[in-house]
């Protein structure tokens, strides 16, 4: 009997929805990074080139699929290539859990795919130039929140959520 792989969107946007500025994240956030890597602990990942290629990047120590047109003779360790989103989830079918981590482009193709969004909401109206896309709160059910104010270590509050889709009808 076979799994249905399950899609998680995991990002951490500003209010306006800001996701980036010039391939890196506008902020610094040791708690929120803290819970990236226990959420996403051994998992497959999908990814833009871009995304990948980011000097704050994380990789799976698992497998890495990389979405891109134009991928290099030699992939690396853990690194699989992907022409498109369709062919992304076909190299992870035999997977149960698997995470997608941007940019822009992929997150807009992926959450009508999507089975639940680790979406971190960031108290700041960011500059930036990548967005998270609009999506329909109904079509999703807030199962949990939890809020962090600012600190020492944390120049802005944020509050992170997790979204289960609404069965589809």
């Amino acid at each position: 009997m076979s799994t249905k792989t399950q899609l998680f969107i995991i990002a951490a946007m500003a209010e306006n929805h800001v996701i980036g500025l010039n391939n890196s994240l506008p902020w610094h956030l040791p708690d929120e990074w803290a819970h990236f890597r226990k959420v996403t602990a051994g998992k497959a990942f999908i990814m833009g080139r871009k995304s990948f290629e980011a000097p704050d990047a994380l990789h799976s120590e698992y497998r890495n699929v990389i979405i891109t047109s134009n991928p290099p003779a030699q992939p690396g360790p853990r690194v699989e290539y992907a022409k498109d989103i369709s062919g992304a989830i076909a190299l992870l079918s035999g997977e149960t859990d698997v995470f997608v981590l941007g940019g822009a482009s992929i997150f807009q193709q992926m959450l009508p795919l999507a089975d639940r969004m680790y979406l971190t909401i960031v108290h700041t109206q960011a500059a930036g130039d990548a967005y998270f896309p609009a999506f329909d709160p109904g079509d999703w059910e807030l199962q949990r929140s939890e809020f962090h104010d600012t600190d020492n270590d944390h120049a802005y509050s944020f509050s992170m959520n997790l979204y289960v889709r609404k069965q589809r009808e």
